[in-house]
């Protein structure tokens, strides 16, 4: 089963929103510190179109790109009432084909991570910086590995009066794969449906994805812990990445 199929329609519940109003914030300081305060914007792997939305309201225009046409149909209609909607393409990140650059480039949520082959990443580097103009920033944050240690072995539950959901995670260190199911039992009647998807990440070093990065033609890369101002000193947490072409 094709990832985030089932669950579009429940992510925007399960998904802790106030994650963005944060990511927004520090997105759009860090855009503006570069010089970047207005034109067109590409989000990668924009799922249901929160982060989208926010920047939108920004004053950037927005161009959101997913492979996964349930979340770009849930990102659709929550972007519909935008006096500038944003433009919504199905692509695979490592195919990227816009019509023109962008000034910058967003990439969040730990969706690096799904990128499981670094081939397929050095991919999605290469096309991000084709399109992105010279002087444009790319941002991403990961999950390090510390965080996917942390993970391991844990699990939760979220429930509502219409279904609950299950989530169950794994991590080989060796590998640095990991693993998390999700299970949806959505109620209809007396009755519970179980929709269940397999997601894969991978974990990837700072250094990894800067020589990704240089490769593709990026010219500097900062890294961040997580949402502070504050270079990242170890692979714990949530690491933001600043990449300058």
């Amino acid at each position: 089963m094709s990832q985030f199929s089932h669950l579009a329609a429940y992510y925007d519940c399960l998904i802790d929103q106030s994650v963005y109003p944060r990511f927004s914030k520090r997105i759009t300081a860090l855009l503006r510190g570069a010089g970047i305060c207005d034109g067109i914007l590409l989000e990668l792997c924009c799922g249901t179109g929160s982060l989208t939305r926010l920047l939108s309201e920004q004053g950037y225009e927005m161009i959101g790109c997913d492979i996964s046409p349930e979340m770009l149909d849930v990102a659709r209609t929550k972007c519909a009432e935008l006096p500038i909607p944003p433009v919504l393409i199905c692509q695979p990140a490592d195919e990227l084909d816009l019509y023109g650059t962008v000034r910058g480039a967003v990439c969040c949520l730990d969706s690096v991570n799904y990128f499981t082959d670094l081939r397929e990443l050095k991919r999605v580097f290469s096309r991000v910086s084709l399109f992105l103009e010279p002087g444009g920033l790319f941002l991403f944050d990961i999950r390090s590995r510390g965080l996917f240690l942390e993970l391991n072995g844990t699990a939760s539950i979220q429930e509502t009066e219409d279904f609950f959901c299950s989530w169950q995670y794994g991590f080989d260190p060796r590998s640095g794969r990991g693993m998390h199911q999700v299970d949806i039992f959505q109620k209809t009647g007396d009755k519970y449906h179980r929709f269940t998807e397999i997601h894969e990440q991978r974990c990837y070093s700072i250094e990894t994805l800067k020589s990704a990065l240089f490769d593709a033609g990026f010219s500097t890369c900062d890294v961040y812990d997580g949402f502070t101002t504050k270079h990242a000193a170890n692979e714990k947490g949530r690491l933001l990445f600043v990449a300058r072409k």
